[in-house]
């Protein structure tokens, strides 16, 4: 029997009763939903491909940034062609910050779900990390990579502002990283930095507004870094990030590009909605209105 609406599931949300809860309201009110449940991470894309081979129109990401990250990539492949799919979102992870940032009603899991099988999809742009896509931030620098390797009480410290960042700096002896970035209209601008952020939606680290002005059908990304400082510049990171895109800003820097490439002296650890990726060189770009999302 064809199928136009698949759930995949990431494994671990399989077997809880809320999931189980909000897939037999669905179902109750006629939709004819199928479930899938990729064994892993390297599933994933073959489960979802099962789908499409089935007759799956429209692809639900049940699961947190990552389950949403690998479903994105599974659907636009190497961006040449249409979007496989629609596809919805249910929020099942920590953070949640493409389903926060989309306004989804994360407090209500079975109205999530509706909207995932009968909302109306909307066309957003997909930022593409070299060959990698992501569909709401990257974040770079020692930033992802203390949350690659450290508990969540820790991860939520890091968007805390500027003395969280600097206790880091000082707990980990992390050193900034020499990069260049290279975009159209901006020329290069070489320096040292110690975070960043590419956004293509506003949120991460657990709602944390790390790219105030992103929009996801603007065709653009909102890069956004804080230049090294002495621990003297403090106060004026403080100062600067309550108005982070004011442009005389001189520690948060935050320009709005369609592409750009950074290139470091060292490999930089990146995380792509979740997803690492670690390169000494990456050239960020935007597909425009490319995947049909609905939220």
């Amino acid at each position: 029997m064809a199928e136009s609406t698949c759930l995949i599931l990431h494994r671990k949300s399989a077997n809880e009763p809320y999931v189980k809860e909000a897939v037999k309201h669905v179902r109750a009110q006629g939709i004819d939903l199928r479930v899938r449940i990729p064994w892993n991470k390297k599933d994933k894309s073959v489960v979802v491909q099962e789908a499409l081979d089935a007759g799956a129109t429209r692809i639900i990401a049940g699961g947190g940034d990552g389950t949403l990250n690998g479903v994105a990539n599974s659907l636009v492949g190497d961006g040449s062609s249409p979007a496989a799919a629609e596809m919805g979102v249910l929020p099942l992870g920590t953070a949640n910050d493409f389903a926060r940032g989309c306004g989804l009603p994360l407090n209500d899991l079975n109205r999530c779900l509706e909207i995932a099988c009968t909302g109306e999809a909307k066309l957003i742009d997909v930022g593409r990390a070299n060959d990698e896509v992501f569909i709401n931030v990257t974040s770079g620098g020692f930033g992802a990579e203390v949350t690659a390797t450290t508990p969540q009480n820790l991860k939520k410290a890091l968007g805390g502002g500027a003395y969280t960042l600097m206790g880091l700096i000082k707990a980990f002896g992390l050193q900034p990283y020499e990069s260049r970035v290279t975009a159209p209209g901006l020329g290069t601008v070489e320096g040292k930095w110690l975070v960043m952020a590419v956004g293509n939606n506003r949120l991460a680290g657990g709602g944390f507004e790390v790219a105030p002005e992103a929009r996801m059908d603007d065709g653009l990304l909102d890069l956004s870094a804080v230049v090294a400082v002495e621990e003297s510049g403090l106060s004026k990171l403080t100062a600067e990030l309550k108005d982070p895109t004011n442009p005389d800003n001189e520690v948060l820097f935050y320009r709005q590009v369609p592409e750009f490439t950074i290139e470091s002296t060292t490999k930089v650890q990146f995380n792509l909605d979740g997803e690492p990726l670690r390169k000494k060189r990456v050239k960020f770009s935007v597909l425009p209105s490319h995947l049909p999302v609905v939220y």
